[in-house]
């Protein structure tokens, strides 16, 4: 009988299906509290600058100057015990970054991207720490309490890097992708940049307050010449172009049929960007006095870095496992049969 070639679609078992995540190892249910406890800190921080609690402890540090017991616990005053708690919840986050640096090295010492993540994680608390006591020392100025905000998104990254990469420990594969996309994942990068640009622009003007909402002054083209106004204008100019960003990003995610996490991750940080937007305005109207607003708004800001984060990390460590197969985990070969 003549034989001819034709197209045969032959399954690849080892490629057909993503490896299922059933449960979270150790190590990933003390990297995700310590993400969590630290956006929580991040928050409660946001909240102790907006109520003025941040010279709650004067100038002593780690201690309460005139607190009970030597200083080690507060008195019963507002903003001291403001300051207080903020200060043990730093310490908490100190433990738990602690802990997941151990289980780091106890179970992926043989992997660097989930080793060295949670271990320069634990280094950079104990720097932060130092800058905390010169925030102090410098009676609250708001160029450090900036530097502060930076290391906590810094660590917060980290901690992001080194959870996800820990699903792909061992060489497994959390995802099927049919082909890598790397536009896609520098995309996800850039939408994260740009989200802490504007969280970190945004910690920069908050204390110099000037009117008008959207408009800087209620100006179309506002008075470039004083230092605060231009940069309340690059603060709203960036946020704006972030906006856009993350909306290319939602509608992309879609059309390009990113799995779901990713999906997910992505419309959330739309969902809480635009939250975060109203809040903005809302900070302008109340003349940045209401602290509950502070906090929020800086919760919002930095899950949305956290989100964009995670899901550029796990769609570029995703490109690295695809290939090979289509959507449906399988790959055409060309073979022959006898007819």
């Amino acid at each position: 009988m003549p034989s001819q070639s034709e197209n045969v679609t032959v399954v690849d078992p080892e490629r057909a299906t993503p490896d299922r995540v059933t449960s979270l190892t150790r190590f990933q249910k003390f990297a995700v509290a310590t993400i969590l406890a630290t956006l929580l800190l991040v928050a409660f921080g946001g909240y102790t600058r907006g109520s003025g609690s941040g010279f709650g402890c004067a100038d002593r540090w780690p201690l309460c100057e005139g607190g009970a017991l030597g200083g080690v616990f507060p008195r019963a005053e507002f903003h001291m015990v403001i300051e207080w708690t903020h200060r043990w919840l730093a310490a908490g986050v100190g433990l738990l970054a602690l802990a997941t640096a151990l289980l780091a090295w106890r179970d992926h010492r043989r992997d660097r991207r989930v080793l060295w993540p949670a271990l320069s994680a634990v280094v950079l608390i104990g720097v932060q720490g130092y800058v905390g006591r010169v925030i102090v020392q410098r009676e609250l100025d708001s160029d450090w309490v900036t530097l502060h905000l930076t290391m906590a998104m810094a660590i917060t990254g980290l901690l992001v890097v080194g959870f996800v990469n820990s699903f792909f420990a061992g060489g497994r594969r959390p995802l099927a992708l049919d082909a890598p996309d790397p536009a896609w994942s520098r995309w996800l990068a850039a939408g994260a940049t740009v989200s802490l640009t504007v969280l970190l622009l945004g910690s920069s003007v908050h204390n110099r307050y000037v009117n008008g909402w959207p408009l800087v002054n209620d100006e179309l083209v506002p008075d470039f010449t004083g230092w605060v106004v231009t940069l309340h204008t690059t603060h709203r100019v960036v946020a704006a172009l972030g906006l856009l960003l993350l909306a290319y990003l939602a509608t992309s995610v879609v059309r390009r049929h990113r799995p779901r996490v990713e999906v997910v991750l992505v419309h959330g940080a739309l969902a809480c960007y635009v939250v975060n937007v109203a809040l903005g305005a809302a900070h302008v109207f109340t003349f940045v006095r209401s602290s509950g607003l502070v906090a929020a708004h800086l919760a919002l800001a930095s899950l949305v870095w956290a989100m964009l984060l995670t899901a550029a990390v796990l769609a570029r460590r995703g490109d690295e496992t695809a290939g090979g197969s289509d959507a449906r985990g399988e790959r055409t070969t060309r073979a022959r049969v006898e007819v």
